[in-house]
């Protein structure tokens, strides 16, 4: 999995339960699943979610995961769009990614959401960077809600 910048083959238990434990305020996640043809199955292929940092209030780390037959087809677009938006809401204004420097499809979406504050270099092809949350062109952030 990419998502743990190494092999990973299984998660841990205290790992399972924090994963799966989003409150809406330090840890917001979001899923996306698509109908089969008939109606009767949902596939779950994407999940985004971030967790705010317990000493920067407004600093969240952010991850998105999309299933690779539906990568390149909008669904980060969308979790980022909703993600961006609760986290928001809730006091964070900046997002903290680790990623592999490669990685032009998460650092695309990054910037099509955010504005790059910093970045350094780590090891082994990683890079860790920070993103101030800004609304994209075409409007995010509903004030009304």
């Amino acid at each position: 999995m990419r998502r743990f910048l190494f092999n990973k083959n299984h998660l841990s238990d205290s790992e399972l339960t924090r994963l799966t434990n989003p409150d809406g305020v330090n840890h917001i996640a979001y899923g996306l699943a698509v109908n089969l043809d008939d109606g009767t199955e949902e596939i779950p292929i994407a999940v985004a979610r971030c967790f705010r940092d317990e000493d920067e209030k407004d600093l969240a780390e952010i991850a998105i995961v999309t299933a690779d037959l539906w990568q390149g087809n909008g669904a980060g677009v969308e979790l980022m769009r909703s993600l961006s938006a609760a986290a928001v809401k809730v006091g964070i204004r900046r997002w903290f990614a680790a990623m592999f420097s490669d990685n032009t499809v998460i650092k695309r979406l990054l910037n099509r959401f955010g504005k790059k504050c910093e970045e350094r270099s780590l090891v082994s092809g990683i890079v860790e960077a920070i993103y101030e949350i800004v609304e994209p062109p075409g409007g995010l952030f509903d004030s009304s809600s």
